[in-house]
């Protein structure tokens, strides 16, 4: 276990030991979630492995789901003058 402290901006340093074992590197995201008490830190997972979680069903079948985030995406791109 290590202890991390909270910066004025929200802002925590991983200690380096924690990093590595993670396999985090410089640049890396992290998904970020609030379990009651905890704070839990994970890698993202890829749309094809994304689970919902066990009290909830999806909302649409996964075929929807990408033609969705295909348009998210071209609509943030657009946003952004890629």
């Amino acid at each position: 276990m290590s202890v991390a402290k909270v910066y004025s901006k929200g802002q925590v340093t991983i200690p380096k030991a924690v990093r590595e074992a993670a396999g985090i590197a410089i640049g890396d995201r992290v998904i970020v979630e609030a379990r009651g008490d905890e704070i839990v830190l994970h890698r993202p997972r890829g749309v094809l492995e994304f689970e919902a979680p066990a009290d909830q069903q999806p909302t649409a079948p996964l075929s929807d789901a990408r033609a969705i985030a295909r348009e998210e995406r071209a609509t943030r791109r657009t946003r952004v003058g890629r």
